[in-house]
């Protein structure tokens, strides 16, 4: 039935064109990335910078800020954050950038940080910390306030979290929101319109060998309002984690762009071929999944945010260990 319905849809065709390649030549995954007062900004990640994971290199969490004004002149660098961070959520306040958790070389962090394009630069301020560790998780901004969805509280993918988290920037408090009805999830998508938000596929887990946890990825897709709470989607035609997000919503159609979708197995991170280049578009009124078609940068864990009617999307892991320093940009208008 997906694959009909698949068939009877045909997906706006979306323009894409490159900004300017990031300033760090290796590139980075788990990055965040945000607007404030007109201005892109892109902080955070980790990437490999001594030498390639299959030689033994060492992953390196980043701190670098970097920023480019509304003119589009080129990437500029701020001071950097307090400390390294990853693999969070980023979502655009009034106020500014707001960074979620994420983690570094020593766990899950709980920590929020608000960053502000001022005076020509960028500048950071603690914002109120999440009520407990997280990390892989994601968020968007519905009606006002934040959402955060699933994630880990401890690297290591062994946990995995199905509650929801909710910031009233007016009140600056952190409270639970109704949790998901489902597994638990990690690198999964969102999106937000209107009174809704959506997720989407991710990775959950089962029980593996030795005791420990394994990947088990999820064709899930759930909406949730506070009108109606939880409700079940079409499930995604295959699987996707780890694509852009918050996904971009473009004439009223989702589109999750690249992305795992756990068909490129049996190679070493040394040998992979990179992820596929396959792109799914959700319409949100009529409940129905299309191929929306190759993408020409198919990336994986990486953030998506919305600038000068441009979706946004940076960097990103082309394959297990290899970064990108590409920065791509959709025409939304």
């Amino acid at each position: 039935m997906i694959i009909k319905d698949m068939m009877q849809i045909s997906p706006t065709p979306l323009h894409w064109n490159q900004l300017a390649d990031f300033p760090d030549s290796e590139g980075f995954a788990g990055s965040y990335a945000g607007v404030s007062q007109g201005a892109l900004i892109v902080t955070g990640g980790a990437n490999f910078p001594e030498k390639a994971m299959w030689e033994g290199g060492s992953k390196r969490w980043a701190s670098r800020v970097f920023f480019m004004s509304p003119d589009r002149s080129g990437w500029s660098e701020a001071a950097p954050l307090p400390m390294p961070l990853g693999y969070g959520a980023s979502v655009n306040l009034p106020e500014g950038m707001l960074i979620i958790g994420g983690s570094n070389i020593s766990g899950a962090k709980a920590d929020c940080l608000l960053l502000r394009y001022e005076n020509g630069t960028v500048v950071c301020e603690s914002y109120p910390s999440l009520p407990r560790p997280l990390t892989g998780h994601a968020a968007v901004m519905m009606q006002g306030k934040v959402y955060v969805t699933g994630g880990s509280v401890a690297v290591g993918e062994q946990d995995a979290e199905s509650r929801m988290l909710i910031f009233d920037p007016a009140s600056k408090c952190w409270s639970e929101g109704p949790e998901l009805p489902a597994r638990g999830r990690f690198l999964h998508q969102m999106a937000s319109q209107g009174h809704s938000l959506y997720v989407l596929g991710g990775i959950a887990l089962k029980d593996g060998d030795n005791g420990k946890m394994a990947r088990d990825m999820t064709t899930e897709a759930w909406s949730f309002s506070d009108a109606s709470g939880w409700r079940r989607l079409s499930n995604l035609p295959h699987l996707c984690a780890a694509a852009p997000t918050p996904a971009p919503i473009f004439e009223g159609q989702i589109f999750l762009l690249g992305g795992d979708d756990a068909t490129v197995t049996g190679y070493s991170a040394q040998e992979h071929p990179g992820f596929h280049s396959q792109s799914l578009s959700y319409s949100i009124a009529q409940d129905r999944w299309s191929d929306a078609g190759e993408i020409p940068a198919p990336r994986a864990v990486l953030p998506c945010t919305t600038w000068q009617g441009m979706a946004i999307i940076v960097n990103g892991e082309l394959r297990p260990g290899k970064r990108s320093n590409q920065v791509w940009a959709i025409n939304l208008k």
